[in-house]
């Protein structure tokens, strides 16, 4: 259990540095007019939705503490974090409907139930440890890689912000010194939430 929060950990702060970040460059801008031209960019809806899908990381892995039954305080005050540093940052997007708009449509569910149909388990994510499978709008983003599954934004965003190796590459150098079954990435049979 503490390999998992501290895999969290390191996910969850990562998370908060791009949030903040966001944050930080919008409350940087003196000018409304100007933060309204930023956000209204191409650059800018596209660094708003690369956010967007860090934010939607911070969920899985929220929704994967509640499945796993993980209750770590560290880790309940970095979602706080997270979600109070979100919630300021969607104030700016007031100056562009065009983000509201693709907030709206997108944040409504993180993830729906994936059940593998030829042995009943749920598969999980090696980053988030929440179950992968149908996303939003009937999409399919995983990946499988070194036989552990992965939601692609979740992946990109371990790959991208904190660290060059996959978690379940480490846990699969573990598993082999150990022989015992990579927990992060394993499919977890009967695993209901």
């Amino acid at each position: 259990m503490e390999g998992k929060v501290h895999h969290l950990q390191k996910c969850l702060d990562g998370i908060y540095k791009v949030i903040r970040s966001a944050n930080d460059i919008l409350c940087g801008i003196s000018q409304p007019s100007v933060c309204s031209e930023v956000l209204q960019s191409p650059q800018g809806v596209a660094y708003i939705s690369g956010v967007n899908e860090v934010y939607k990381v911070a969920k899985r892995v929220e929704g994967g503490m509640t499945s796993l039954n993980i209750d770590n305080q560290n880790l309940h005050n970095r979602l706080r974090d997270i979600e109070l540093t979100w919630n300021n940052l969607q104030a700016f997007f007031s100056f562009s409907p065009t983000i509201l708009q693709m907030l709206s449509s997108e944040l409504t569910a993180v993830c729906s139930p994936a059940t593998d149909s030829e042995n009943g388990q749920i598969r999980t994510c090696g980053v988030c440890l929440f179950r992968t499978g149908n996303e939003l709008n009937g999409k399919a983003n995983t990946v499988l890689y070194n036989s552990c599954h992965y939601h692609a934004s979740c992946a990109n965003f371990w790959l991208n912000c904190v660290d060059s190796n996959l978690p379940g590459l480490i846990a699969a150098e573990e598993r082999s010194q150990t022989s015992e079954p990579c927990s992060s990435c394993a499919e977890l049979p009967g695993h209901q939430l």
